[in-house]
């Protein structure tokens, strides 16, 4: 049998990743070395060498599950267009306490990325893109202001929300919800009085 099957090595397996992860967020992808991830998943380097070539490809792994689960929650806003326009600022709380869970439940793997130069900087861009399609699409829909450039606002949605997960929500100052709430009433409502 396959050993990389079995439950144990499942067990292991997972080990490995949640201390690479824990490593990869206290060290940087640069200093942390394989022998780092065992020790802190109590393993052997003999383990980490059966489920994972490399270093390189435990750090691809984790990033490429954390990159698709947040596509597909930077991709909600596509759930707004069908709505009555009622249900819109509902949904868009909706939308941002489910991104503001994944984020806590995730915060090591958070830091790591939204820090990452190089991969903060194609995740931004990736979930730019996203929101500012949804945007596009919300805007015919008319849920969003005709006048607002999808781009430009989807560029800031962005940097707003990662900037507010890492002085609110990762350090614990603010639960997922009540964050969710803020934004909503900042993305949303604006800053303005009405």
């Amino acid at each position: 049998m396959n050993r990389s099957r079995t439950e144990k090595g499942e067990k292991s397996r997972k080990r490995l990743l949640e201390a690479a992860a824990e490593e990869f967020a206290s060290n940087g992808y640069d200093r942390t070395r394989v022998s780092d991830i065992v020790k802190r998943a109590g393993l052997t380097q003999a383990a980490f060498y059966l489920y994972f070539p490399s270093k390189e490809a435990v750090y691809g792994e984790l990033r490429d599950a954390f990159f698709t689960q947040l596509s597909e929650l930077a991709d909600a806003g596509k759930q707004v267009t069908p709505l009555p326009k009622e249900m819109t600022v509902p949904k868009i709380r909706e939308n941002l306490l489910g991104l503001f869970q994944f984020f806590r439940a995730r915060p090591r793997l958070t830091q790591v990325f939204l820090a990452a130069a190089q991969e903060g900087e194609r995740l931004h861009q990736q979930m730019a893109k996203l929101v500012a399609e949804n945007l596009r699409t919300n805007q015919n829909a008319g849920h969003v202001r005709p006048e607002l450039s999808p781009e430009v606002a989807a560029e800031a949605m962005v940097a707003v929300l990662y900037r507010l997960t890492e002085r609110f929500l990762l350090t614990e100052e603010m639960t997922a919800e009540e964050l969710a709430d803020h934004a909503t009433e900042l993305l949303a409502r604006g800053i303005v009085a009405p």
